[in-house]
This record gives structure tokens, sequence and C-alpha cells, in this order.
């Protein structure tokens, strides 16, 4: 009973937030100038939302849980457009905070997010950050002693929104290549259903899990995790799968309910097990 009253919660929870938020989501177009999608939802809105935002604008009062965007130099290889580090933002940014206070103790709001620069001594106040479109990192050697240092500390990293297949795998091998910059000697490996994160305080069977869009180089939804030497994740990503779009598209009529429901007990597990592991 206690379960299914959280899952009640849950859905009423995002379906009122997504309400105030849908005015959010009107006008625009299709990110980078449009592609065919074939998949449940995508998200139309404006990509030139504070691109340029400093790490030092936002100001919490005593919020247990702060949400941070990481801020990436990105590959000489990307041309215009949005930058890829700040897809979604802060549709996406918002509800995550938001759904961990309403269906959790832990005191946050909507509002607890902040970008932060991945060379900066500013990312060692977020022990939980999020990362898209990795496909376009480019880890120079300050960001490798910074980043190797936070999760060497406890930090954990959220990697969302990209994806690959057989025929064009480019976005995973640049990112594999990023990570042995941090660790030469650690391999990203599947997370199994079973896995404590999948069960940390909603039980998800990720088994099943949709994309909210499609790309000709997309492929099956994948869950991959790094780990440190005591086995614990260190680094959870998203592959083939954007959470971060089903948060800031629900109630707005193009995407599942169950789906975006599902993304944000999703996003709930990996915030209560970065913080209690």
């Amino acid at each position: 009973m206690k379960k299914l009253a959280a899952i009640i919660v849950l859905v009423g929870a995002v379906s009122a937030f997504a309400q105030r938020q849908q005015g959010a989501f009107n006008g625009g177009g299709l990110r980078n100038g449009g592609f065919a999608n074939s998949a449940p939802c995508l998200v139309l809105g404006s990509p030139q939302s504070d691109q340029r935002e400093t790490s030092a604008l936002r100001q919490f009062e005593r919020h247990e849980f702060v949400y941070g965007r990481l801020r990436y130099h990105v590959q000489p290889f990307f041309r215009g457009g949005e930058v890829p580090w700040h897809h979604d933002y802060p549709n996406g940014d918002t509800m995550l905070p938001d759904a961990l206070e309403r269906l959790t103790e832990v005191h946050t709001s909507r509002q607890s997010y902040q970008i932060v620069d991945i060379d900066s001594e500013e990312l060692f106040k977020y022990p939980f950050v999020y990362m898209s479109e990795p496909g376009y990192l480019d880890l120079l050697p300050a960001d490798v002693k910074n980043l190797r240092q936070y999760l060497d500390r406890g930090g954990f990293i959220l990697v969302d929104d990209f994806r690959g297949n057989e025929r064009d795998y480019s976005e995973m091998e640049n990112f594999v290549v990023q990570l042995r910059k941090l660790y030469p000697d650690r391999n990203l490996e599947p997370v199994p259903p079973g896995h404590p994160i999948f069960h940390s305080f909603f039980d998800v069977d990720p088994v099943g899990l949709e994309a909210s869009y499609t790309r000709p180089n997309s492929g099956p939804v994948q869950f991959l995790g790094l780990t440190d030497d005591e086995n614990r994740l260190v680094i959870m990503v998203n592959f083939n799968y954007d959470a971060s779009e089903y948060w800031q598209a629900l109630d707005v009529g193009q995407c599942s309910m169950h789906q975006s429901g599902t993304a944000v007990q999703l996003g709930i597990n990996y915030v209560v097990y970065a913080m209690t592991h």
C-alpha cells in the first residue's frame, strides 16, 4: 500500500508540475534545425536560454540537494546550434529536484539546480551532477585532474542523452576515449536490472524502457556504469535514452505518462543511490 500510494503521488506531482511548466515548451522549433523523429516524444522549445550563465548566479537556503549540470569543453568537430552540455536546460533540471522534494523527505525545490564548470572548484559542492550529450565531450588536462579528484572523493555523475548503433557508434567511441583519460584501467560495464541503483527508492525494471525519441544513429536502450575500487557506481550512463527529455516533457501531450513517470522514478533512484553509497 505504501508503494502504491507513492506511485499515485508521483503521477499527481509530475502532472501538476508539468502544467505549471507547459508555457515554457510552446514555440521554438526542433533542436539543431530539425530531424526525422520516429519515437514517442520530442519536446519543442527554444535552445537560447542562458547558455552563458555563470556558476555563481544562484543562491540556495539550506537546501539538502542541489542538482548540478556540468558545463564542459566541446570537441572542435561540433558545429553550431545549442551547445551539447546545455540540452533540456533548464526545464529538465527543475523537474528532478521538484519530484525529489515531493516524493521523499529531502528538503529541496524546483529551483535547486546549478550550472557548474567541469574544471572548477565549485564542482565539489555538488555530490550529484548531470552531463548531457557526452558524445561531444572534450576533457582537457585540467578537466581530467579536477574530475578524477571529484569522483575519487565520492562524487557521482549521471550521463544522459546520447546514442549509437552498428552504423554509427561515434558518440560512444568519443565518450570512451574521454573516460580513458580519467581511468585508463576501468571499463564501462552493463548495469543489470537487479542492481541496487534501480531499487534504491522505487523498484524500476529497466528492461523495456523506451527512448523518448530516435535518430538515424539510435539503438536499443542500455544502462552502463563505471565503478570505483569498492564496486560503487560513480558514473551512471543512460545510452540511447534521454531521461531529461521525459522529465521536461511531462503532461504536454507528446509523451507516455508511464514512460515519463518511470523516468522520474529512475532519476530519484539515481539521486538516492548516489547520496547513500
